[in-house]
Order: structure tokens, then C-alpha cells, then sequence
């Protein structure tokens, strides 16, 4: 790194990754006390089947443009069967719904390691009341039950929301990594 900015290559952009590890058995205190406070303003937390398909790709559409981008952190365009296929390549999904709308959603894939999120995402209006925190919260409580004890995350260091709210749950950040650029 050092050499590389001696060269003039600088600094694009900056990423993480972090790693939840439960106790067995776990200690879902913070993740239930997200899930409640979430339940206590209205919104019903739960496991979203393949029926909500349409308003995942609504809500994805919708916040595209709010995702960070970096070269190491980037967010495709997900139409209906993109995210479809997150149903068929086993990744569960749960959702905060009010009023019969989703407005907020987390989805977890599985390795033989690992639950890995794959994105969090919330209808812009519905920002700032806790629902990254509680439907993700709800994500590795149902995997905890299954037997999942790591869990992990990643994100653009530019996120400072995503970094607190992945702190909270109680992710540690272990890696980050820099984009560097060459010199003009």
C-alpha cells in the first residue's frame, strides 16, 4: 500500500467485513428487543415466501440509486427473477410490512460456514425507526434457531448507517479492504 501510494495511486473507495459469532446456545436478547421495538410501532416482522416476490423488486427498484457504490461494493439492478431466484437458490428473506406494503426487507444466504447477507434494504420514507436493525434481527434469530452460529456482512465504508446498525446486532467489523485507482 505504501509503495502503491508513493506510485500516486489513491484511494477510491473503502469497504468491510464483519462477522456475528453466537454462543451455543445463543443469547437472542438484542436481536428479540429489535424485533419488539419494531412490532411495538406497528410493522409485522416476518419470513417473507416467494408470494412477495413483486415488492422486493419494487422496494430494490426504488432504492437502487440510495446503495453506495464503490469498486469493491457495488448493487446490481434486480428485476422479478433476480430475485425469485433468491427463493430458489435458498436464501430466506423477512420483511416489516405495514399496511399490506413492504417497506423493508433483509435477505440471508447460506454457505457451509455461514449465513451471508446478501442485502438490507428500506422503503425510503420508513428509514430512521429501527426496521434494518429488526428484520435482520429476525433473520439470524430464525437462523439461530436452525443451528447457524456465524454470521456475516459487509458494506462500503461510506454506510455509516449500515456499519451502527450491523454494530448493534452485534457484528464485529475483521477486514477492510481499499480501492485503489491508478494515477492520471
Amino acid at each position: 500500500m505504501k509503495r502503491l501510494t508513493e506510485a500516486g495511486y489513491f484511494v477510491v473507495g473503502e469497504s468491510w467485513g464483519a462477522r456475528l459469532r453466537l454462543s451455543d446456545p445463543p443469547n437472542l436478547k438484542v436481536l428479540n428487543a429489535a424485533v419488539v421495538a419494531a412490532t411495538g410501532q406497528g410493522f409485522r416482522i416476518e419470513e417473507l415466501d416467494a408470494s412477495w416476490a413483486p415488492q422486493v423488486t419494487a422496494l430494490e427498484a426504488m432504492n437502487h440509486a440510495d446503495y453506495p457504490y464503490t469498486p469493491a461494493t457495488s448493487v446490481p439492478h434486480r428485476d422479478e427473477s433476480d430475485v425469485l431466484d433468491l427463493w430458489t437458490f435458498g436464501c430466506r428473506l423477512f420483511g416489516a410490512i405495514h399496511d399490506g406494503q413492504l417497506v423493508a426487507v433483509s435477505v440471508m444466504s447460506l454457505t457451509a460456514a455461514r449465513a451471508e447477507t446478501e442485502f438490507t434494504s428500506v422503503h425510503r420514507t420508513y428509514r430512521r425507526r429501527g426496521l434494518a436493525v429488526a428484520v435482520k434481527a429476525a433473520s439470524i434469530t430464525a437462523l439461530a434457531h436452525d443451528g447457524v452460529r456465524i454470521f456475516g456482512t459487509g458494506g462500503a465504508q461510506v454506510n455509516a448507517g449500515s456499519i451502527r446498525m450491523n454494530e448493534h446486532l452485534g457484528y464485529a467489523i475483521e477486514e477492510r479492504w481499499l480501492s485503489l485507482t491508478v494515477p492520471h
